[in-house]
Parts: structure tokens; sequence; C-alpha cells
């Protein structure tokens, strides 16, 4: 029988980790939290609920996946984020699918429930993405919205995985704020500097991608306001670009 581990990277998730736990607790017996300084009940949810727990300092979120996936102890891991949880019949589709298949990775599709609505545009949805694979073939790349890379073949499963993200705008702002740190630092080292008509035009791209041509306006005020959100995320990253430049 094909065994896998679980793999959730978190910080200060007390809200939402035993929910995540206990949705893989009948598909593994490998659950493993990386935590990266939580100041909240985290961990000793994770440790209550028979997680393997370990410390990992923050660098970026593809370092913090790959040192988890040193953590786990089956070849095939299954990637959640603690606001995430995995249904029944998703469970069950994994355990079937890896008793035999040739396949290195899963592409898995995922709900994305967004200030207590499921977003299904404003790209969004669909929403599918490497999430299931074998650790010995490939990578995870990418320092913020990282992705796993096989070196082999990819297949897709047909049940979703649930992602309650973002309960309220000031938890989407919180997370807005530390990416665009990340990712500002990030272009920043690649050598890309701030003009103003990259702050303008991919602050407004962003916009009219989500609300218009990815139809965010079908999710109603949602699919509005974050079109918006999404904008200020770009016209943030620009700004700390700029504000990095100012300080060298």
């Amino acid at each position: 029988m094909t065994e896998v581990s679980i793999l959730i990277v978190t910080l200060n998730e007390e809200s939402t980790i035993e929910r995540a736990i206990t949705s893989v607790k009948r598909l593994s017996n490998d659950i493993v939290v990386v935590d990266s300084g939580s100041t909240d009940n985290t961990v000793k949810i994770a440790k209550k609920l028979g997680a393997h727990t370990f410390f990992h300092p923050f660098k970026n979120f593809a370092d913090q996946r790959s040192f988890a996936n040193s953590c786990t102890k089956h070849n095939w891991v299954l990637s959640m984020d603690a606001d995430e949880e995995i249904p029944h019949e998703l469970s069950e589709e994994i355990h079937q699918t890896l008793q035999n298949t040739s396949n290195s990775a899963f592409l898995i599709p995922r709900r994305n429930i967004i200030f207590g609505k499921e977003i299904k545009h404003t790209r969004w949805s669909p929403d599918a993405h490497v999430w299931l694979y074998d650790k010995t073939n490939g990578s995870w790349l990418g320092s913020v919205h990282e992705e796993w890379v096989s070196t082999g073949s990819v297949g897709i499963l047909k049940n979703a995985k649930i992602h309650h993200s973002h309960p309220s705008v000031s938890a989407f702002i919180e997370m807005l704020n530390r990416y665009t740190d990340i990712e500002a630092r990030e272009q920043y080292k690649k050598g890309i500097r701030f003009n103003m008509f990259s702050l303008v035009f991919y602050s407004a791209r962003s916009f009219v991608g989500r609300f218009f041509l990815k139809q965010g306006y079908l999710d109603g005020l949602h699919g509005f306001v974050l079109s918006s959100l999404m904008a200020f995320y770009r016209f943030t990253t620009w700004v700390k670009i700029w504000e990095l430049e100012k300080h060298a």
C-alpha cells in the first residue's frame, strides 16, 4: 500500500489548524507541521492532535515547504495550507489513485471561500495546482505563490480541496502586506527597479484581468472588492520596490 505524508506550514493558525489536521487523520499516519514562529496556540494544538511539529525560520515559502518535505517519512506528499481541509471524497480518491499510478504528481482543484463566499470567478476559479507529489521527482520553486515543479508526468484529480481563505478584509490586507514585502525584496534582488509606467500598468491590468476578463463581475460585490484589492497588491509591490531603492 502506498502511504502519503501530509505537509502543512504554519504561522499563527490556531483558528484553523484543528480543522486542517482533523480532515486528513484518516488519510495519513504522518502529518508534519512546520511552524515559523507562531505566538499563539498553533503548535500546541497540532501536537495535541498527533502531528509531528518542527520549527524552521522563515526565508521564503518554497524554502519552508522544501524543509517540510525533508521532515516527511513517505515519498508521496500532500501539501496543504492551515486554512484548508480535505473532504472525504478527495481523501478516498487520493488513496485509490496512489495504489496504481505512473504519474509523479497530481493537480488538485481547489474551492476558494473568501469573505464567507465561494469565489467562482475573479481568477480564483478554476484553481488547480500540484499539491500531491512524489518528493523524489521535483522541487518547490517560488519565494511567493510557490509551486511544486515535477520532473515526471502530472495527472489531475477530480475532487477538490476546500480553502477557507481570508475570512475578513483585515485578514486579506494583513496577507497583502506580508506577501508584498517578500515579493518586492525578491524583485529588487533580481535587478527590477521602480518606474511609474509599471506601477500604473500592472495595477490596472490586474483589475481589468480579474474583473472583466476573468468575469469577476459574476461574483458580484465580492468580485469587485477582490479585483480592487489585487490591483492594490500590485500597486503596493511597486511602491515597496521604490522604497527599497530610496534606502539602498
